[in-house]
């Protein structure tokens, strides 16, 4: 199985290449918001550097949002193109919060958490790792705590209670690209634990696309990102013309 990885949904653009569960080229943007004029560009260098032709692709897995609303149509279009480019190619798409989250092995329920807009988060709670007779059980996409991802408003002075309690007032960790956030809005006192996976990056989505649990085939023709919240969009203060 060789498959092209494409994550989009952040302000960081990554593409990566695999073949068999082993990542053989990657490349991360080193610039934000990179995705339209280098996507394409990321694409053919991690493709040349992995040895992979085209044609060899059995599929593309691409992250599935939520996210930037730009940022995730980028990749969305990228992706289809592909797959309408070349017979046979599949589209496969792995929620972004889960894929921040089934790498992790930590004793609390861990919250992965992407930037929205001011004062907000997407996020999505997952279980703990725990151990059982000396082997890691296996966690992430199957004891979501919370089933499918939420807007956190931070803003709003119950989200901590609320969350904590979500967690069987254990606590939790943060991972993902929202985690500073997160901890600028904790009660006075609260210290939690970030993971280090500060960004999201095309590999991480390789472990749930390996997984039916984690990942999910769709058709071509009619996908459309998870976006959850609307595109916020802003009317011109200038006096139209005429």
């Amino acid at each position: 199985m060789t498959q092209l990885l494409l994550e989009t949904a952040t302000d960081v653009c990554s593409v990566a290449v695999a073949r068999d569960g082993v990542i053989l080229a990657e490349h991360t943007a080193k610039e934000v918001y990179q995705h339209a004029s280098h996507l394409t560009v990321f694409i053919r260098d991690v493709m040349a550097s992995a040895g992979v032709e085209m044609v060899e692709l059995d599929e593309v897995v691409l992250s599935d949002g939520p996210g930037s609303f730009t940022s995730l149509r980028v990749g969305a279009a990228t992706a289809k193109g592909l797959c309408m480019a070349l017979p046979g190619l599949k589209l496969r798409v792995v929620p972004t919060l889960l894929s921040l989250a089934v790498m992790l092995r930590n004793a609390k329920p861990t919250l992965t958490v992407i930037n929205s807009r001011r004062g907000e988060v997407y996020g999505q709670l997952f279980g703990a790792r725990t151990q059982v007779q000396g082997e890691n059980k296996k966690a992430g996409w199957e004891e979501a705590l919370w089933s499918s991802p939420q807007n956190i408003r931070l803003t709003e002075d119950e989200w901590f209670e609320k969350l904590n309690e979500a967690a069987g007032g254990i606590g939790f960790n943060l991972s993902g690209p929202g985690q500073q956030r997160v901890q600028d809005h904790l009660p006075e006192g609260v210290i939690l634990q970030g993971t280090g996976l500060k960004h999201c990056s095309a590999r991480l989505l390789l472990a749930p696309a390996s997984a039916p649990e984690g990942s999910r085939l769709v058709d071509v023709a009619t996908y459309e990102p998870f976006y959850l919240n609307p595109p916020f969009v802003t009317v011109s203060k200038k006096k139209p013309l005429g």
